[in-house]
């Protein structure tokens, strides 16, 4: 095995046990099994991926990187794929709708709770709990 590789595994499995700790140390254990599971997959996903990409980048390298090299662009590499994730899910939730509610909410509602005090029949009452539909905004580029 080569000295590349073993650097990006070193630094993949103490990368993911420190962000594990440091998550469920600070931030505290989610609620449910698969908050933790998600919490567990995106740390897992993020830091495979940066050991993947250093090793690509240092494997053919001579002389070989040190230790301290292979760390510092592995954690740079971990930090800019975090923020690129938190910012694609920050993008993703500008996109609902001003007036959609969390799932939870939705359950917590019964169907159609006032349609009858509003004059309203089960069959012509649109659920509260979707959201409008927005039309697109497209601008056509011409070249």
């Amino acid at each position: 095995m080569s000295l590349a590789t073993k650097q990006a595994l070193v630094c993949w499995v103490a990368a993911l046990a420190l962000i594990i700790a440091a998550l469920f140390a600070f931030v505290g254990a989610p609620g449910s099994p698969d908050g933790a599971g998600e919490a567990v997959g995106r740390v897992f996903a993020n830091t495979a991926i940066a050991a993947l990409i250093c090793w690509v980048l240092a494997r053919r390298k001579t002389p070989s990187w040190s230790w301290g090299r292979f760390a510092l662009v592995y954690l740079a590499l971990v930090v800019v794929l975090a923020v690129v994730a938190n910012a694609g899910r920050a993008h993703a939730a500008e996109a609902l709708a001003p007036d959609a509610i969390s799932a939870s909410q939705c359950a917590s509602r019964s169907p159609t709770p006032h349609s009858a005090e509003r004059g309203n029949t089960a069959s012509d009452a649109r659920p509260r709990f979707l959201p409008k539909i927005q039309p697109s905004r497209q601008r056509s580029v011409s070249i």
